[in-house]
């Protein structure tokens, strides 16, 4: 092997770890995302229930628990 095919596989693995390493962020970033839209999608469904029982009042929230 020569000095600049040694270079060149070199150069590859660094380049292989320097995509992994990136695609792991974008991948861990996603994740975070995701998880974050299910928190807000669930506080958006605990407030549109209580507006719901709010305005419609006891009936409902006894026909809502029952």
């Amino acid at each position: 092997m020569t000095i600049q095919t040694t270079a060149a596989g070199l150069g590859d693995a660094a380049s292989r770890l320097s995509f992994n390493a990136q695609n792991e962020a974008v991948t861990k970033e996603g994740e975070q995302d995701m998880l974050n839209a299910a928190k807000l999608q669930n506080e958006l469904n605990r407030v549109n229930m209580f507006a719901k029982l709010m305005e419609a009042g006891p009936k409902a929230a006894k026909d809502l628990i029952s």
